[in-house]
């Protein structure tokens, strides 16, 4: 099956509606599940060579592929925690109008 079959499928077709492959039953009992499990697949290979391009990048950090994939991770690490932004009492509630300001 190519790749562009699947996502295509997924893309464009219903979950209720027929199926493309011209069995006549709902894409959910036809090919829904076969699909879905192939994406799956194909995200999992994709977070696996990450995986193992951070892996390289911690090991090796002289390389420059390397070295981007590590910042990277580092961008995300930051991002998870706060924004890499130090927070005040003030700024936490920025959204929060002050008192008279209405």
């Amino acid at each position: 099956m190519n790749v562009s079959d699947y996502d295509e499928r997924l893309k464009t077709t219903g979950r209720n509606d027929l199926c493309p492959c011209g069995s006549g039953k709902k894409y959910k009992k036809c090919h829904l599940a076969e699909d879905e499990a192939a994406k799956h697949a194909e995200l999992t290979k994709a977070a696996k060579e990450r995986e193992a391009a951070l892996a390289a990048a911690e090991e090796n950090p002289e390389d420059e592929s390397a070295d981007a994939a590590l910042k990277s991770k580092k961008q995300k690490r930051d991002i998870h925690q706060g924004g890499g932004k130090a927070r005040t009492g003030k700024d936490t509630h920025s959204n929060i109008p002050r008192r008279g300001a209405v």
